[in-house]
């Protein structure tokens, strides 16, 4: 298949203003977008953008493919290339463009130290877990912090989207000694907390699922 990929390109050493550039690479359907960056990468170097694990695990390929913000690596060609072979990719909505399709990951990241991000043990407890807890908690866990949802979910005032996910699993686990309090941690509104709800599984490239608390 050949395709149009059109990048949006930016470099502040030399750019006023991003702009679009145009690459003609010859790719199969069953193969990604992540894939067809790096075609477009070999014909110039200095195409800029974030990749690793390839395995829709460590979150760094996240882009917007044709406007939704998406795994670059789990998105196929296939359902994403219309009839005319063409593809617009940029960077991250609502995430300050560094260089073409690198963001600054800041705020995401402080949203998350906000909310304590890992386990303080209670003294008391054994480590061993109900099932019915670790159930609870398996679709919270799944978040591989890609921040696709602080993309498509916008929260300008307070918690993002991915901090509140992971705060909130950790407020389920009973071997935390914050529990509950991590909740008055964060502070999201009602009808954010609604939107969360109703939107993660449709966003989230690992379908995690917000609960109602």
């Amino acid at each position: 298949m050949n395709l149009s990929l059109e990048i949006c390109r930016f470099n502040p050493e030399v750019d006023r203003e991003p702009y679009f550039q145009e690459f003609r690479v010859e790719i199969a359907g069953h193969q990604t977008v992540l894939d067809a960056l790096l075609e477009a990468w070999r014909q110039d170097p200095g195409l800029s953008f974030r990749r690793s694990c390839r395995s829709a695990i460590c979150g760094s390929c996240a882009v917007a493919i044709n406007g939704t913000p998406r795994l670059a690596c789990q998105t196929l060609i296939r359902d994403i290339a219309g009839d005319n072979g063409r593809i617009t990719i940029q960077p991250l909505p609502h995430f300050r463009q560094l260089k073409d399709l690198v963001v600054d990951l800041e705020p995401l990241f402080d949203s998350l130290k906000a909310v304590v991000p890992w386990l303080i043990t209670r003294p008391e407890h054994d480590g061993h877990m109900d099932p019915a807890v670790s159930q609870r908690m398996e679709s919270l866990s799944s978040c591989i912090l890609c921040g696709i949802c602080d993309a498509a979910i916008c929260n300008p005032g307070g918690t993002k989207p991915a901090a509140y996910v992971k705060g909130l699993r950790l407020a389920q686990d009973t071997r935390d000694v914050l529990n509950e309090a991590r909740l008055r941690l964060m502070q999201v509104p009602p009808e954010i907390l609604k939107l969360f709800i109703k939107k993660m599984p449709d966003v989230c490239p690992k379908k995690v699922k917000v609960p109602e608390i």
